[in-house]
């Protein structure tokens, strides 16, 4: 862990780009140092290497390419113990109000267009008198082992963190997972939760987008379940099947897939339309997808409960969202982004 640590104190120092990250149920992480501060773009997701991307697909995705890393990887037991600090903050009355407000917005255009759902989310910027990224990156890969933790730098967006429970796709021996997420309840001790209406159809309308836009005819989609991510519990099936891989152009399956509706909205450009001209701040990364690329493997995430740190402002971006349907209810919408809220509040 010393090593991990002086590594990316070299790499702050230097604004060399970085990652570290670790992979849901393992021991073991892995972590990418660019040996230079050169920006490297993807555009066909050909090479080998670590690509952050942002939710807006029509924005550049950032890429560290592994010809020019050294890679090293660290044992999460060596992790040392940190205690959990306790700290209450208040929710501000006008970012509710602009929350509801906007939720409010987006139902009123669901009724009164072809969007079946749309995705909406705010910011809340605190203020942290001390960040020691270490230790928050540390609190995050002990809270959230069934997570995907990672802690990324790079000159151009600065410091990002999550802890995100969404793949986005992953492949391996020709054979493809894709993961249909949506729907979220506090979890409150078991998984025998019961859905309402408005979730079960949400969860529904990812599934069904992402077979739709699939062209194989030998998909397995398994029956949907509930599963805990930290605090929350979401609705979740599981997509797979076989690529041809004469054929198989990873470029236009992204495509297809990013931004899903999960994190968007149906129709998915309706809804991105919606989203960059209502929610008046700039997503930047998060609702973007994050991972590794090479030859053998390759698995991306949704970039979900996620922070951006600035240590010299003091200041932690939060960026929570919720899918919006015509049944859904303004102030139990904006509840539900406060309980999302904990997930990284928790670590700070």
């Amino acid at each position: 862990m010393k090593e991990l640590k002086d590594n990316i104190a070299a790499s702050l120092k230097n604004k060399f780009p970085f990652v570290a990250y670790k992979k849901p149920n393992t021991a073991f992480g892995n972590a990418i140092f660019q040996k230079d501060s050169k920006e490297y773009f993807t555009n066909n997701y050909s090479e080998n290497g670590f690509v952050f991307a942002p939710f807006n697909s029509d924005e550049k995705a950032l890429f560290i390419p592994f010809s020019n890393a050294e890679q090293s990887t660290f044992k999460i037991d060596n992790l040392s113990s940190v205690s959990e600090l306790k700290i209450e903050i208040t929710e501000s009355k006008v970012e509710r109000d602009n929350h509801i407000n906007l939720v409010q917005k987006g139902i009123d255009f669901i009724h009164h267009s072809t969007a079946d759902k749309i995705v909406l989310s705010r910011k809340q910027v605190l203020e942290i008198d001390a960040i020691d990224l270490i230790e928050i990156y540390q609190k995050l890969v002990i809270n959230y082992l069934s997570a995907y933790v990672y802690f990324w730098y790079h000159p151009v967006t600065g410091i990002w963190m999550g802890a995100t429970p969404e793949v986005l796709l992953s492949i391996e021996k020709e054979q493809f997972k894709i993961m249909s997420l949506a729907s979220t309840q506090e979890y409150k001790g078991d998984l025998d939760v019961v859905w309402n209406a408005k979730e079960i159809e949400e969860h529904q309308i990812v599934t069904d987008y992402i077979v739709s836009k699939l062209e194989t005819k030998n998909l397995k989609i398994s029956e949907t379940y509930t599963v805990k991510a930290g605090s929350l519990v979401h609705l979740r099936a599981d997509i797979s099947g076989r690529i041809s891989s004469s054929d198989f152009d990873l470029k236009k399956m992204i495509q297809v897939l990013h931004p899903t509706p999960a994190i968007c909205g149906m129709p998915k450009e309706l809804a991105k339309e919606f989203i960059l001209k209502n929610e008046n701040y700039h997503r930047e990364y998060y609702t973007g997808f994050l991972g590794e690329i090479n030859d053998k493997t390759i698995d991306l995430f949704v970039n979900l409960r996620c922070m951006k740190l600035d240590t010299n402002q003091k200041q932690v971006s939060l960026y929570i969202g919720g899918g919006i349907t015509k049944d859904s209810n303004p102030e139990l919408e904006w509840e539900e982004t406060v309980a999302k809220s904990k997930v990284m509040k928790k670590v700070l």
